[in-house]
């Protein structure tokens, strides 16, 4: 069958790209938010942004004001020019100890060249995936919260002619966090479950599963309150490995923060080494983030972007 070829070829590169163990639609697993990447993406204890849509929904409920944040980056600069990673999002109070928000995903992953059996070009399409996702907070008391996240996603790596290369499926994230963990007022503890839902399949006829886990994180005020460590644990239940994020935040005034980090993931045996700075001016943050990696690893040299506002 024409383009057959060029589609599985597509599907092979998502799944080497994005992972190195059995789960599917690995999109949803790109930590977004320049201040949390530059933090080694340690942030299930933090969550105290809209960012808490995507990291633990339970911290919305620490939203003082309403807050909306966008994250913009070239994906994967070293491997390819044309992918492109966004992130959008909003978080806001709502009705008495209750928080709403919700947060969009696109991932562009660029233009491709279609062959047919033979290997003659045809044409090109263009592939990419994005989430919508809806989230909800309640406290439980004045120190502790949950949280739920519903989201829908969509993926297309190629429609040409009678060939139908998309899916879309949905799924769910559970988040906790708590103030004060273990009688300490400086300390957090976050807990999530997320991408809890059905598998997908494209092409290739396979349902492969959600890359769901369990996350669990703890963050501390330390240096009178201008110092902020962060660490997290995500078991990935279908790969079966624990990832270690470790953060480190310092405050040197009261607008500008220095950041630091580190990421171990054992799935695809790589280990970064993460930089980033934050100022803040008249209710608007801007963050940026560096990743350092191995020289033949495709997400060295990522740069990140994201801008932050109150209201």
């Amino acid at each position: 069958m024409k383009n057959t070829k060029s589609i599985l070829s597509l599907i092979l590169f998502t799944q080497l790209v994005f992972s190195q163990g059995k789960a599917g639609s690995i999109f949803l697993s790109i930590n977004p938010g320049a201040r949390a990447n530059g933090m080694g993406e340690a942030n299930i204890a933090i969550a105290d942004d809209s960012y808490a849509t995507y990291y633990n929904p339970a911290g919305l409920i620490n939203l003082s004001s309403s807050n909306f944040s966008f994250m913009h980056t070239s994906y994967l600069p070293n491997l390819a020019d044309d992918m492109s990673y966004d992130f959008l999002s909003y978080g806001s109070s709502f009705r008495e100890n209750s928080s709403i928000g919700g947060h969009f995903t696109y991932l562009n992953l660029g233009d491709q060249i279609s062959t047919d059996i033979d290997g003659n070009t045809t044409g090109s399409f263009s592939s990419y995936m994005y989430a919508l996702g809806l989230s909800y907070a309640q406290k439980i008391n004045e120190s502790s919260s949950w949280g739920v996240t519903g989201k829908y996603f969509y993926q297309e790596l190629a429609v040409i002619n009678s060939l139908d290369a998309s899916s879309s499926n949905f799924a769910i994230d559970l988040g906790y966090h708590a103030k004060g963990f273990m009688e300490n007022p400086n300390l957090n503890f976050g807990a999530v479950l997320s991408n809890i839902g059905p598998g997908v399949s494209f092409a290739d006829g396979e349902e492969d599963p959600l890359p769901t886990k369990i996350g669990l994180g703890l963050a501390m005020m330390t240096l009178e309150n201008k110092g902020l460590v962060a660490f997290d644990l995500n078991y990935e239940l279908n790969d079966q490995t624990m990832v270690t994020n470790l953060g480190l935040e310092y405050s040197v005034n009261d607008n500008f923060r220095l950041r630091g980090g580190f990421i171990s993931d054992p799935s695809g045996d790589l280990n970064y080494t993460t930089l980033g700075m934050g100022a803040i001016l008249d209710g608007f943050g801007f963050d940026l983030s560096y990743i350092i990696g191995d020289d033949l690893d495709p997400h060295s040299d990522m740069l990140r972007f994201s801008l932050n506002g109150y209201f």
